[in-house]
Order: structure tokens, then sequence, then C-alpha cells
């Protein structure tokens, strides 16, 4: 039988229960959901270049940082995660909170990533999304001022004789290797693979003769052909690039031949879509400054400007034919 006591704690004590939990599911309900697209960024955003300074993604990120910034309203700071590929920095993007305030930049590599490391610690196209299809540039075969090749055709004749030419790249299973074989398997030929720590070495070798070639992307070598340090015999994109006048597409001679160097913007899987395509839009509203465009074309690219479905449709082609490729030449690190 209940005590008078217990009536009046029964009594008193709980409406006041109801009360509170009341006021916490009211309370809930009207909590902000984390990162939504209305109130973000409200703070700043840390964009990760899994590359050294001044390599070819760290320029695209410094042309638009400052007018990102504009548009955002918030500071953006450059965190340059150089190391392993670029798979170090990338790795952070994918461990970091999906909330949109770190997201990164990656290029053309990033797509053929898990083909050449079998032990990531992510999966590239489960734990990241795209975000911006940026830019992409053409690749340029380029052999030393001094070399006897003048044309496309005089190094072909040279490479159908087994290993008779040489071609640098920035490491092994980069795309600079990749094209090159892309090449060779569309000329019948075939060459000797000479893997350097970064594009500096590899062109410093190049300039001294110490190795007969490189396909390059077109901002890394127009500088040292327009001063006449290196010699264009081809551009890989599918037709002429007016910024090498006079120089022939490889699709020329090999039809369908089409290769490019590319820079996207990527961010962990599970960001907010809504904040996804905000950051997209922003990012790509600034690609399209024309000031930012053409210091960008000077330089060598062509800003794409396409949104995150773009990004992730890119990256899931370029992994299956590069995948392809690196499976039938039988690439591998050593």
């Amino acid at each position: 039988m209940e005590t008078t006591a217990a009536k009046t704690i029964r009594r008193f004590a709980l409406p006041r229960l109801a009360a509170a939990a009341l006021v916490m599911v009211t309370t809930a309900s009207m909590s902000p959901a984390p990162a939504r697209a209305e109130t973000w960024p409200a703070k700043p955003v840390t964009l990760i270049v899994p590359y050294a300074a001044g390599g070819t993604v760290d320029k695209v990120a410094r042309q638009i940082q400052e007018g990102l910034r504009k548009r955002l309203a918030q500071p953006v700071m450059i965190d340059n995660r150089a190391g392993a590929g670029g798979t170090i920095g990338t790795a952070q993007i994918a461990r970091s909170a999906p909330d949109g305030y770190t997201i990164g930049m990656v290029f053309d590599g990033f797509a053929t990533e898990s083909h050449i490391y079998p032990k990531l610690p992510y999966a590239s196209q489960k734990d990241l999304t795209g975000v911006s299809y940026m830019v992409r540039s053409p690749m340029v075969l380029v052999v030393p001022a001094s070399s006897p090749y003048k044309t496309l055709q005089d190094y072909v004749a040279a490479a159908k004789k087994t290993d008779a030419v040489s071609y640098a790249s920035v490491g092994a299973g980069s795309s600079n290797q990749l094209v090159a074989e892309l090449f060779h398997e569309a000329a019948g030929t075939s060459g000797t693979h000479t893997p350097y720590k970064g594009g500096g070495p590899a062109i410093n070798d190049l300039l001294g003769g110490h190795v007969d070639s490189m396909i390059a992307s077109l901002p890394l070598v127009m500088p040292y052909v327009r001063a006449g340090k290196l010699r264009a015999l081809a551009v890989t994109a599918g037709q002429r690039d007016a910024r090498l006048p006079g120089v022939p597409a490889v699709a020329e001679s090999y039809k369908g031949f089409e290769a490019y160097s590319w820079v996207a913007m990527i961010a962990p899987a599970r960001t907010p879509p809504n904040v996804v395509a905000k950051l997209g839009a922003e990012v790509n509203a600034t690609l399209r400054d024309p000031v930012i465009g053409k210091v960008l074309s000077d330089g060598g690219f062509d800003v794409i400007a396409g949104d995150g479905a773009q990004a992730n449709k890119l990256i899931r082609e370029e992994s299956a034919r590069w995948g392809r490729l690196i499976k039938s030449r039988h690439i591998v690190i050593e």
C-alpha cells in the first residue's frame, strides 16, 4: 500500500521529470545539424595539399586561396602534407571529421593509388568524395634541346630498337610513367623507365642529357620549352595546344590517343551533400574568375570547374583506365 510520503513524491516529482524530458526533447530538436549548408562555414577551413609546396597541385591551391577566402568569408589555410606519393596527406583528409572544415586537393595519381599501393590506409573511392573537378592540363613529350630526336617520328624510330630510349618520371607509378607506357603501347615500342623523387630532379637530369625524354604536364615543362632548353615533340591532348604552337598532338599519329594531368578537390565521404555542393559551387566560381582563369591558363592549365559528381565520375573512369594499363604493362612499385 502506497504511503502518504510516496504519494507526495509521485505527485510532485513525476510532472517535473516529464517537464524536464520535454525540455530535453525540444532542445534536441532545435539543435542545429552539424555543418549545415546555411551555417557553414562558421570557422576557418583547412585545405590539405598532400604534396610539396611549389608543386602543380600547390600552385593551383594558392591561386584559388584568396578568392575562396573572400567567397567563404573565412580563412582558408593550406596545409602541405607531402610523402609516399601523396598518400600520407590523403589519409589525413580521409580521417578528418566530415564537416566541411578539412578538405583536400589531389591530382591524377589519386585515381591510381589503389592499383599501385596494395596497403593503403583508406579506400580512395569509398572514404573520400569529389567536390570539384578543378583543372586539367595536357602532357608533353619532351627531349633535351641537344637531343638528336627532332620529331615524334625520330623518337619512335629510336624506340623501336628495344629499350633504346630512356624516359624520366617523378616516381614509379606516377602519371608520367603511366602516360609514357600508354604511348609505348600505342606506338608498339618500349623504353627504359628512370624514376626520380620529384619533378625537379627529373627535369635537371633531362636538361643535363642524363635521360632521353619525359612525358610531363604542360605547366611543368612549358617554361623550359619556351626558353629553348627542352624540345617538345608532341602533346597528349586530343588536338594541338595553342600554348605550344607548331607542336603536333600524339593523336595525329596514333588515333584516339588522349591523356591529361588533372587536379580535383575532395572531402571526407560522409561530409553532408549540401555542404559539398556549396563548397564546390564556391570553388568553381573562384576558378571562373577571369583574372584567376587567365593566370591558370597562362600557366598551362585548362579550367574545368566541374561539380562533385563530375569529379567522382572522372576518378572512377581514370581508375579503371589506368588500372587496366598497370596490369597489362606489369607496372609495380619496386
